[in-house]
């Protein structure tokens, strides 16, 4: 199965205002291609539609929430896998995304082309019995092992819907939904402070766009660390490469999550060929995965400080060979927010050509 991926960018770090780019691929089964299309540059932007927000006594169905945030053509709420819940969005350019609201983990974002550019393991269940493996899962409040539980508990929690929107233009309709997370006697039993996490997930022509949004509903102050844990289908481990990272002081967690060793990079391409968990910290806000195909995924963030890449060899023989995690984290200096206080991030994905 040859798999196609809209790649259209002359500007590496813009793919929806560019000219159409075409590229073969290998017959065998790969993560990415580019296939020619023919789409409008996106026109200014307009008020937004925006549904009412919804507070609920008690967990909705999938078919409610529908009723209150479904948007024809752009937003869909719907049954998942094992029963739960996700949020499909559609573009007009036929990209779309899936969120489930267990986690608000994005488990899909596929491009025009039908194909998809995350890699979900073969491992992951969405029974809600443990956090999903693969999309782009969260890391809250807490990035690894600490005082509470590993990568925190955001990642293992039923989110809420807050509001879903799409822009008005009948050629560039931009279709995004508004996830929100706060404390419970859950998370006040392991992580005593009131909190809300916003998180809005959009998409622009082909681009996935993430915001999240820490504030301090306490009247305490606190600090946390956080991440995007993001997995990426690559045709092959020993095709994959990781730009713009070199020169950067990083934490090899290899050998010792608790105690990393502190390195410097010194390759203009990271590449693999054994188990690697490194934190690059003072991250540029530019870093591209070259998929091995001719083209990669840029990621594009800010207020994300620092990356994180991840592949776990062996240790996971099913799998291993057919991903890697690029991450936007906040660790090296942990955010620390009084109260009233909030601290935001964002990140944008998008796929490249840079078989050039």
């Amino acid at each position: 199965q040859v798999l196609l991926l809209q790649a259209c960018c002359t500007d590496r770090r813009s793919s929806f205002t560019s000219y159409p780019i075409r590229m073969a691929l290998m017959a065998q089964r790969s993560a990415f291609s580019a296939k020619a299309m023919r789409r409008s540059t996106c026109a200014a932007v307009k008020p937004v539609q925006r549904r009412a927000i919804v507070t609920y006594a008690a967990a909705p169905s999938a078919a409610e929430l529908q009723k209150k945030f479904g948007i024809a053509g752009s937003v869909e709420v719907a049954e998942g896998k094992s029963g739960s819940t996700k949020v499909v969005l559609k573009h007009g350019c036929g990209s779309s995304a899936e969120i489930y609201l267990y986690g608000a983990c994005i488990t899909s974002w596929k491009q025009p082309s039908g194909d998809e550019v995350l890699y979900v393991r073969p491992d992951a269940v969405f029974d809600k019995s443990k956090p999903i493996s693969g999309g782009i899962p969260h890391c809250f409040p807490q990035f690894g092992p600490g005082a509470i539980q590993q990568h925190g508990f955001a990642r293992n929690l039923e989110w809420s819907i807050s509001s879903t929107s799409a822009d008005p233009n009948p050629d560039e309709k931009d279709p995004a939904v508004e996830l929100v997370l706060s404390e419970s006697d859950y998370t006040l039993k392991m992580w005593p402070h009131k909190f809300k996490v916003v998180y809005n997930v959009s998409l622009h022509g082909e681009v996935l766009r993430t915001d999240l949004r820490v504030i301090n509903t306490d009247d305490k102050p606190f600090d946390f660390t956080a991440a995007l844990h993001t997995y990426i289908e690559v045709l092959s481990i020993a095709k994959a490469r990781v730009m713009g990272l070199k020169g950067l002081t990083y934490l090899d967690k290899g050998v010792d999550p608790k105690n990393p060793i502190t390195k410097k990079e010194d390759r203009d391409a990271i590449t693999f060929n054994a188990y690697m968990d490194s934190v690059y910290l003072n991250a540029p806000e530019h870093v591209e995965l070259d998929v091995g195909t001719g083209a990669a995924v840029a990621i594009d963030s800010n207020g994300w400080e620092d990356a994180v890449v991840w592949n776990p060899w062996t240790t996971m023989k099913d799998c291993y060979e057919r991903f890697v995690c690029v991450e936007n984290a906040k660790f090296g200096k942990p955010a620390s927010l009084a109260p009233g206080e909030s601290w935001r991030a964002t990140a944008n994905f998008s796929v490249i050509d840079i078989s050039k």
